[in-house]
């Protein structure tokens, strides 16, 4: 939905993201940049969960005695090795 807005901007900041978007107008400039920060909101989110997963994850597995290190060489001998 689209709606008329009249709103008060900083025009270097406006010509800014115009230029960093490569945009020919102000209002797609404002669109991307809106779009930018949803994106990152949105990844940020995604972000958050994986790490509550993974804090889980090692919470429920407990203490163990393996080196982590050694499975972070395993790991990067696997995907050098892949071709």
């Amino acid at each position: 939905m689209l709606r008329y807005k009249h709103l008060r901007l900083d025009q270097e900041k406006v010509e800014k993201a115009k230029k960093i978007f490569r945009s020919k107008t102000e209002t797609e400039a404002m669109d991307r940049a809106l779009e930018n920060v949803i994106e990152r909101d949105q990844e940020l989110l995604r972000r958050r969960r994986l790490m509550k997963r993974i804090l889980e994850l090692r919470k429920s597995l407990g203490k163990t005695r393996e080196d982590s290190a050694e499975w972070i060489r395993l790991a990067r001998q696997e995907r050098n090795q892949s071709p």
